[in-house]
């Protein structure tokens, strides 16, 4: 009778673990994407997911990688992804062509990259000349890559030679190769640069230059038809950044999971950097913005008269902020 008995609590045990595993049956299904497989800032939706908040708020979401921001703005245009990341270039050229996206949350706003090097380059006046690793148009690595060498006094288009390479992973590989004698990385990505024995040249962190390197995009029409789930989304987003900054252990997990990365150093060093630099209210950054403008203004007219306002919306982070939701979290 005991070992029936235990076995039927074990049973209901079992059934118990497997419901509460379940979605809710009015949540509302979602494919939204992240667009780096790097440790840090995507790694807020991994924690979503795999925490199960995006449950807690209704939602039951698919979480599908897309690389590189500007595919990830492609992806909503095209309506194959409702909501998910992006850059704020990519979603300026978008803006600019007249497409249907806009910002709502950013959780990185300053220029997140440094430049790496051979080790024969020694100082950051050395990389003239020499060949750059970056990655596709638009994109925000390959922005960063230019605005570096401009802050440096170099002409991205005259005194370099930049090669399109691909994601940070390829880029490091191409290095590592000699394909290229510099490349530009995030703070994950300069871990392991220093581990091979790549230094850091110019550090763009430092100079702290407003920068929309990643947040949630989404359209004017699901704002408008369903203005609902992207509040219960922009919960969900808020308190993950809660849960990344507040459970390193669970994230660290999550954060090897996802980016295949078994360093822990390489882990530990990009959780610590984004729990200082990720902000717990995450307004997208109008200042940031309007830099991509200015440097669009460079070759495309329409960029100088654009309006920044009309590039991202506030009002889901702003409820969020008002109604004490967010702080109330950090009470806890």
């Amino acid at each position: 009778m005991i070992r029936k008995y235990c076995r039927l609590i074990a049973l209901f045990a079992v059934i118990f673990f497997w419901l509460a595993a379940q979605p809710s049956p009015g949540a509302d299904k979602v494919n939204t994407s992240y667009i780096s497989t790097t440790p840090g800032s995507s790694s807020v939706l991994w924690v979503a997911k795999d925490a199960r908040i995006f449950d807690k708020h209704g939602i039951d979401a698919t979480v599908i990688f897309i690389s590189g921001s500007v595919r990830g703005i492609q992806a909503i245009l095209a309506g194959e992804i409702p909501i998910g990341e992006g850059g704020g270039p990519g979603l300026a050229s978008a803006r600019l062509a007249g497409g249907d996206v806009i910002a709502i949350a950013g959780n990185v706003n300053v220029l997140p990259y440094y430049l790496v090097s051979h080790s024969s380059i020694k100082r950051p006046e050395d990389l003239r000349g020499k060949i750059g690793g970056t990655h596709i148009a638009g994109t925000t690595a390959e922005f960063a890559l230019k605005v570096g060498l401009k802050k440096i006094g170099l002409d991205p288009l005259k005194d370099v030679n930049l090669r399109v390479i691909g994601g940070a992973i390829e880029r490091m590989v191409a290095l590592q190769k000699g394909i290229v004698q510099f490349t530009v990385v995030t703070e994950a990505g300069k871990a392991i640069a220093e581990k091979l024995g790549y230094p850091t040249v110019v550090d763009m962190v430092a100079l702290q230059i407003p920068f929309p390197q990643n947040g949630i995009y989404t359209s004017t029409k699901l704002i408008r038809d369903n203005a609902d789930f992207v509040r219960r989304y922009m919960r969900a987003y808020a308190e993950a950044i809660h849960h990344y900054k507040t459970h390193k252990e669970e994230t660290l997990k999550i954060m090897r999971k996802y980016s295949r990365v078994e360093d822990r150093k390489v882990l530990e060093e990009a959780w610590d950097w984004h729990s200082r630099l990720m902000p717990e209210v995450p307004y997208p950054p109008a200042e940031g913005y309007q830099l991509v403008l200015q440097e669009m203004a460079e070759k495309n007219p329409k960029a100088a008269q654009a309006n920044v306002k009309d590039y991202i919306d506030t009002r889901f982070v702003r409820e969020l902020e008002d109604s004490g939701f967010i702080k109330g979290l950090y009470r806890k």
